[in-house]
């Protein structure tokens, strides 16, 4: 079991770097799957967020400023769109040799249905990058840190090598 952690600042390049990883280990013969996050904007003005399974392309939304749900600042959580992201999570389990996660942050953790899915992370023999939102203090998330093979902060410095080297150390073990 792998697992490599990213964290940085918010649009830092988190997402990017992990699609990129996923798409270069793809190229190398590797199956790839899990979730990634993206914002969903509108006239340049960020009104949620989406789930993206990274095998299939398939969308849900996790988060938009109109809707009904749990609420974290200005944003309504889709409990349906946590449940998409912890049955594509489910399914990369069983299917894939590399598994992400993007991410762990206080709107998926409202989700039950999410939290324990991600759970399952900990303990499947597989290679995993999970994705931690930079502020997040959650008894899931030390459990992750606790387990980690490689932390890495993503920042402006490190960024443009991270890729390369989450290849490597992935191919490698």
């Amino acid at each position: 079991m792998t697992i490599i952690i990213l964290t940085g600042a918010p649009g830092i390049g988190k997402s990017t770097t992990v699609l990129r990883t996923a798409r270069a280990l793809k190229d190398r013969g590797l199956n790839v799957g899990g979730i990634v996050s993206r914002e969903q904007r509108s006239n340049n003005i960020r009104i949620g967020f989406e789930f993206i399974d990274l095998m299939t392309n398939d969308k849900s939304v996790l988060a938009s400023i109109a809707g009904n749900g749990p609420k974290i600042g200005k944003y309504f959580i889709n409990l349906a769109g946590c449940r998409f992201a912890a049955e594509r999570l489910s399914v990369a389990v069983k299917n894939s040799n590399v598994i992400i996660c993007d991410e762990i942050g206080p709107m998926e953790l409202k989700s039950r249905e999410f939290t324990d899915s991600v759970k399952k992370l900990l303990d499947v023999d597989k290679k995993v990058i999970v994705i931690l939102h930079q502020k997040i203090r959650h008894p899931l998330t030390e459990q992750f840190k606790k387990k980690s093979s490689l932390i890495i902060d993503l920042n402006l410095e490190n960024r443009e090598n991270v890729i390369q080297m989450l290849v490597n150390r992935l191919l490698l073990e």
